[in-house]
Protein backbone atom coordinates (compact mmCIF):
# COMPACT_ATOMS: atom_id res chain seq x y z
CA UNK A 1 0.00 0.00 0.00
CA UNK A 2 1.19 3.24 -1.06
CA UNK A 3 2.27 5.37 2.40
CA UNK A 4 -0.22 8.20 1.07
CA UNK A 5 -3.10 5.53 1.60
CA UNK A 6 -1.83 4.18 4.93
CA UNK A 7 -1.59 7.73 6.15
CA UNK A 8 -5.18 8.01 5.57
CA UNK A 9 -6.63 4.91 6.64
CA UNK A 10 -5.06 5.49 10.28
CA UNK A 11 -6.26 9.49 10.46
CA UNK A 12 -9.76 9.91 12.04
CA UNK A 13 -10.47 13.55 11.46
CA UNK A 14 -13.69 14.83 13.02
CA UNK A 15 -15.54 17.87 12.04
CA UNK A 16 -17.04 18.85 15.15
CA UNK A 17 -20.07 21.70 15.30
CA UNK A 18 -20.45 21.68 19.30
CA UNK A 19 -19.78 19.67 22.21
CA UNK A 20 -22.92 18.17 21.58
CA UNK A 21 -22.12 16.45 18.18
CA UNK A 22 -18.71 15.27 20.33
CA UNK A 23 -20.76 13.45 22.87
CA UNK A 24 -23.21 12.31 20.02
CA UNK A 25 -20.49 10.23 18.13
CA UNK A 26 -18.51 9.18 20.93
CA UNK A 27 -21.73 7.16 21.98
CA UNK A 28 -22.20 5.86 18.97
CA UNK A 29 -18.55 4.83 18.56
CA UNK A 30 -16.89 4.00 21.55
CA UNK A 31 -13.51 2.93 20.65
CA UNK A 32 -11.41 2.98 18.07
CA UNK A 33 -9.15 -0.10 17.66
CA UNK A 34 -5.72 0.60 15.79
CA UNK A 35 -3.69 -3.09 14.95
CA UNK A 36 -0.32 -1.24 13.53
CA UNK A 37 2.01 0.67 15.05
CA UNK A 38 1.69 4.24 14.11
CA UNK A 39 4.51 6.18 12.74
CA UNK A 40 6.18 9.93 12.35
CA UNK A 41 3.53 12.27 11.33
CA UNK A 42 0.84 10.14 11.89
CA UNK A 43 -2.09 11.61 13.74
CA UNK A 44 -5.28 9.96 15.24
CA UNK A 45 -8.15 12.10 16.18
CA UNK A 46 -11.24 10.43 17.58
CA UNK A 47 -14.57 11.10 19.85
CA UNK A 48 -13.60 8.23 22.30
CA UNK A 49 -11.35 5.94 23.19
CA UNK A 50 -8.40 5.17 21.29
CA UNK A 51 -6.74 1.70 21.61
CA UNK A 52 -3.42 0.47 19.72
CA UNK A 53 -2.35 -2.64 19.12
CA UNK A 54 1.44 -1.44 18.28
CA UNK A 55 3.69 1.18 19.11
CA UNK A 56 3.18 5.04 18.86
CA UNK A 57 6.74 6.28 17.46
CA UNK A 58 8.48 9.94 17.80
CA UNK A 59 6.52 12.13 15.75
CA UNK A 60 3.10 10.53 15.76
CA UNK A 61 0.00 11.66 17.78
CA UNK A 62 -2.60 10.35 19.10
CA UNK A 63 -6.02 12.78 20.28
CA UNK A 64 -8.90 11.33 22.16
CA UNK A 65 -11.93 12.59 24.18
CA UNK A 66 -11.32 9.17 26.14
CA UNK A 67 -8.93 6.83 26.85
CA UNK A 68 -5.86 6.45 25.31
CA UNK A 69 -3.96 2.42 25.37
CA UNK A 70 -1.23 1.27 24.10
CA UNK A 71 -0.40 -2.16 23.93
CA UNK A 72 3.25 -1.51 22.71
CA UNK A 73 5.83 1.31 23.57
CA UNK A 74 4.20 4.76 23.38
CA UNK A 75 6.70 7.62 22.28
CA UNK A 76 5.02 9.59 20.47
CA UNK A 77 2.27 12.82 22.12
CA UNK A 78 -1.17 11.22 23.96
CA UNK A 79 -3.89 13.51 24.48
CA UNK A 80 -6.30 11.91 26.28
CA UNK A 81 -9.75 13.53 27.97
CA UNK A 82 -9.58 16.59 24.69
CA UNK A 83 -12.42 18.33 25.52
CA UNK A 84 -11.69 18.65 29.42
CA UNK A 85 -12.15 15.03 30.64
CA UNK A 86 -9.81 14.84 33.66
CA UNK A 87 -10.82 11.43 34.22
CA UNK A 88 -9.41 9.84 30.96
CA UNK A 89 -6.10 7.99 31.84
CA UNK A 90 -3.45 7.23 28.85
CA UNK A 91 -1.65 3.72 29.39
CA UNK A 92 0.93 1.61 27.94
CA UNK A 93 3.03 -1.05 28.05
CA UNK A 94 5.95 1.20 27.98
CA UNK A 95 5.26 4.68 28.89
CA UNK A 96 8.16 6.99 27.14
CA UNK A 97 6.27 9.91 25.40
CA UNK A 98 7.50 12.77 24.36
CA UNK A 99 4.34 14.65 25.75
CA UNK A 100 1.39 13.60 27.47
CA UNK A 101 -1.19 15.30 28.03
CA UNK A 102 -4.79 14.36 30.09
CA UNK A 103 -7.57 17.71 29.54
CA UNK A 104 -5.60 21.20 30.23
CA UNK A 105 -2.34 19.00 32.49
CA UNK A 106 0.56 18.58 29.98
CA UNK A 107 4.08 16.31 30.76
CA UNK A 108 6.72 15.61 29.25
CA UNK A 109 9.62 12.95 28.98
CA UNK A 110 12.73 13.82 31.43
CA UNK A 111 15.50 15.54 29.44
CA UNK A 112 17.73 13.10 30.11
CA UNK A 113 16.58 9.53 29.16
CA UNK A 114 16.74 7.01 32.05
CA UNK A 115 19.18 3.69 31.57
CA UNK A 116 16.03 1.67 33.08
CA UNK A 117 13.23 1.16 31.89
CA UNK A 118 9.63 0.15 33.26
CA UNK A 119 9.06 -3.30 33.78
CA UNK A 120 5.51 -3.03 34.40
CA UNK A 121 3.05 -1.06 32.04
CA UNK A 122 2.25 2.59 33.26
CA UNK A 123 -0.76 4.60 33.95
CA UNK A 124 -0.92 8.34 33.67
CA UNK A 125 -3.78 10.11 35.48
CA UNK A 126 -4.74 13.34 36.86
CA UNK A 127 -4.68 12.99 41.18
CA UNK A 128 -5.49 15.99 43.39
CA UNK A 129 -4.56 18.67 40.39
CA UNK A 130 -1.25 16.90 39.06
CA UNK A 131 -0.62 14.87 36.31
CA UNK A 132 1.11 11.58 37.82
CA UNK A 133 2.84 8.59 36.18
CA UNK A 134 2.42 5.34 37.83
CA UNK A 135 2.92 1.44 37.79
CA UNK A 136 -0.40 -0.38 36.40
CA UNK A 137 -1.23 -2.24 39.53
CA UNK A 138 -4.83 -3.01 39.38
CA UNK A 139 -7.86 -2.34 37.42
CA UNK A 140 -9.05 1.15 37.15
CA UNK A 141 -12.92 1.36 36.75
Amino acid sequence: MPNGQETSSVEHYVIRRNVRDWEEEARRQPTLLIRKTLRSGQHVRFYGNVVVLGDVNPGAEIKAGGDIVVMGWLRGLAHAGAEGNQEAVVAAFRLSPTQIRIAHFIGRAPDKESDVLPQVPEIAEVRDGQLIIDQWQHSTP
